[in-house]
């Protein structure tokens, strides 16, 4: 029982540090995914996005990665967003983020300015981080 006692005293702050270095990482990865619209980076969102990826959009489509890479990267659309607030909670390998965010919108033929709540999930894959789901909702 001791043994067991002076070996979970020295792993605890372990697994403190090392949920505190994910949930860093995963929050990197959330701005990075944010700024990658108004930047049209669709580098960075084809290394955030896992193959398998799908999402939720606010007007209620399932998106697969490639289709989110293409509307990011295609000219016609601009949208800069700014992250109003965010929570991460890390459980074990999956990661999850809770957000707000305030953005503009605009295409060809329409223009937008609102807020979205989303919520995004990750999995740490071979060491890395990647995003595997996310939802979007229109609040205004």
């Amino acid at each position: 029982m001791g043994r067991i006692f002076i070996i979970s005293i020295f792993l605890v702050p372990f697994f403190s540090v090392a949920q505190q270095t994910d949930s860093l990482e995963v929050g990197r990865l959330n701005k990075d995914w944010i700024a990658s619209y108004a930047k049209k980076d669709t580098a960075t969102m084809n290394r955030i996005l896992a193959e398998d990826f799908r999402m939720i959009s606010s007007n209620w489509k399932i998106l697969s990665k490639s289709d989110l890479i293409k509307n990011i990267g295609n000219p016609e659309n601009q949208t800069i967003a700014t992250i109003d607030s965010c929570s991460i909670r890390i459980f074990g390998s999956t990661a999850l983020v809770v957000g707000f965010i305030s953005f503009t919108s605009k295409t060809k033929t329409e223009s937008a300015k609102g807020r979205n709540v989303y919520s995004d999930l990750y999995i740490k894959r071979g060491g890395r981080w990647t995003a595997v789901s996310a939802q979007v909702t229109l609040l205004e």
